[in-house]
C-alpha cells in the first residue's frame, strides 16, 4: 500500500488550534447534545479569528463527531467531547505521522470486536437506533457535512451497541482521528471528495447496509465481512488522501 503522511497548513494549524477553543467552549459553557452554537461571525469576533478560520474548525468537528453542520441553520452540538483520550489518539499520530494504516488496522479490530459483541448482545431498539442512522446516512447524500455527521453517528451507534463503554470510546476517538485525516481536503478546502461524489456516494451507503443487515439477522460471520469490506475501502481513500 502506498505511503500516507499526512501534512498539515499552517491554515490547518490555526483551524485545529479553534476547533479546540470551541471544544473548550462547549464544555464551559455545559452545551448539551442539541444546542446551537453561536454563529461562525460570532465565533470568530469572541475567538479573535477570521471565519474561514471558523468555518474550517467546525469542519473538523464535525469530523469528529461532535458537530452537526445544518444548511441554513448553523452548527449544533452533537456530543460532548472527550477530551483526554481523544487527544492522545490524535497526538500520537501527529508523533508519528506515517502511522496511519496502523491506526486504521485498531479501527478494524476495535470495530471487529464491536459488531462481534453489538451481534451478541444489542436490543431490539439499538438495531432500529442504527438503523435509523443509516437512512440518516443515505438521506444525506450531496450534503458532505451532513454525511460526515451520519456517517460517524452510525459507527458510533455500532459501537455503542456493543455494551462496553470503554470499547465504544476507544472507537469513536480513533474513528475520528482517521475521518479527520481521510477528509482533510475537504476541512481545509471545503472540496468533496471522489467517493461522495454523486456518481460514487450510493455506494458508500451501501457499504454499510451489511454491517446493519449482520445486526439484525444476530450473524457474527457476516459482520465480521462487513466491517472487514468497509476496512479495504477506507484504507482506499486514507491512500487517496495522502496524494489529493
Amino acid at each position: 500500500m502506498a505511503s500516507i503522511v499526512p501534512t498539515l497548513s499552517d491554515s490547518g494549524s490555526a483551524a485545529e488550534d479553534i476547533a479546540s477553543k470551541i471544544q473548550q467552549l462547549i464544555v464551559s459553557r455545559d452545551l448539551e447534545a442539541g444546542a446551537r452554537l453561536p454563529s461562525e461571525r460570532d465565533l470568530a469576533q469572541a475567538l479573535q479569528t477570521s471565519r474561514p478560520t471558523v468555518s474550517q474548525a467546525i469542519r473538523i468537528l464535525v469530523t469528529k463527531g461532535l458537530v452537526e453542520s445544518r444548511r441554513g441553520s448553523g452548527a449544533y452540538v452533537t456530543r460532548r467531547p472527550e477530551d483526554g483520550l481523544a487527544a492522545s489518539v490524535d497526538l500520537m499520530l501527529e508523533l508519528n505521522q506515517s502511522s496511519v494504516q496502523h491506526l486504521a488496522d485498531l479501527r478494524l479490530w476495535l470495530e471487529t470486536m464491536s459488531i462481534t459483541r453489538a451481534i451478541e448482545e444489542c436490543l431490539e431498539e439499538e438495531i432500529v437506533e442504527c438503523e435509523l442512522a443509516l437512512q440518516q446516512l443515505r438521506d444525506s447524500a450531496g450534503d458532505t457535512a451532513a454525511w460526515m455527521s451520519a456517517d460517524t453517528n452510525f459507527h458510533a451507534a455500532v459501537a455503542r451497541a456493543s455494551h462496553n463503554p470503554y470499547l465504544a470510546s476507544l472507537f469513536e476517538s480513533v474513528h475520528a482521528t482517521l475521518i479527520n485525516y481521510e477528509y482533510r481536503t475537504w476541512i481545509q478546502e471545503e472540496t468533496t471528495p471522489r467517493w461522495l461524489r454523486s456518481t460514487e456516494v450510493s455506494a458508500m451507503a451501501a457499504l454499510h447496509d451489511p454491517i446493519v443487515a449482520a445486526m439484525r439477522n444476530r450473524d457474527e460471520e457476516a459482520g465480521k465481512v462487513a466491517v472487514l469490506h468497509h476496512h479495504y475501502v477506507m484504507s482506499q481513500h486514507l491512500a487517496a488522501a495522502s496524494h489529493p
